[in-house]
């Protein structure tokens, strides 16, 4: 199988050679989507998903959120092998695999894999584009069990995202502040596409890119963006790179 590359669906950047965002999605009604996970930041693999990630809070929750939604026969999906291989020894990494084989395949034909009967698919964002419209600010201090419920319950979440990460509420002081200062940072996200009108989607560019593409690609971004100077810097530091690389 060869390469398989996405654009960032906010920029128009190729993924290609950068750091990108994972974010899971549930389709809470027909075409309205909504995060069910909190944000992943990895790399690229180009092969439709992430590498490099740090295995923490978030990984170890999501992985066992999906363990008990599949043993109560609420996760259906037409992708056997990645199903039947996260089914057996769950990982981060298979649970990964098994939303990228979906989502890459959905673009021939369908592929339903659903969480209560609704649509599972991911969203894959530039890393600096997400930060730079969605900071992620470490707190001082954990928040308290109830102000962390409060969060959680307020937070763009799908109701099943907020059943998988309650544990958060629970955990100890680290988790906590951790969790909360992620759940600010996918607010402020969630706040940026509202204000935007830009919805929640896993419809993405596609191709085989290369450099000359990337560059093409990050260009037209300059122009589109113009509206949004934190954007144009990132595709700024993007074009620097790009033009040396093609030089």
């Amino acid at each position: 199988m060869g390469f398989f590359d996405f654009c960032c669906p906010i920029s128009g950047l190729s993924l290609r050679a950068s750091p990108a965002v994972h974010i899971a999605l549930l389709e809470a009604t027909p075409g309205a989507w909504r995060p069910l996970s909190l944000p992943l930041a990895g790399r690229y693999d180009r092969g439709g998903s992430i590498d490099g990630f740090r295995l923490d809070f978030r990984t170890d929750l999501l992985v066992a959120g999906f363990v008990r939604c599949i043993k109560s026969g609420r996760v259906v999906a037409s992708a056997r092998d990645e199903y039947a291989a996260f089914s057996c020894a769950p990982s981060i990494a298979r649970l990964l695999h098994l939303f990228e084989r979906v989502n890459t395949m959905s673009k021939w034909g369908a592929m339903p894999f659903t969480l209560d009967g609704r649509q599972l698919r991911q969203i894959l964002i530039h890393a600096d584009v997400f930060t730079a419209i969605a900071p992620l600010t470490a707190r001082p201090q954990p928040p308290t069990y109830e102000e962390l419920e409060q969060q959680l319950v307020r937070s763009p979440l799908a109701d099943q995202g907020r059943e998988i990460f309650e544990e958060i509420i629970i955990a100890d002081d680290v988790i906590r502040a951790a969790g909360a200062s992620a759940l600010t940072q996918l607010s402020c996200f969630d706040r940026w596409l509202n204000d935007n009108h830009k919805p929640w989607s896993p419809t993405a560019k596609t191709g085989q890119f290369c450099a000359p593409d990337d560059l093409r690609l990050a260009r037209a971004a300059h122009h589109r963006l113009t509206r949004w100077p934190e954007l144009q810097a990132v595709v700024d530091r993007v074009l620097l790179r790009l033009e040396s690389e093609c030089a």
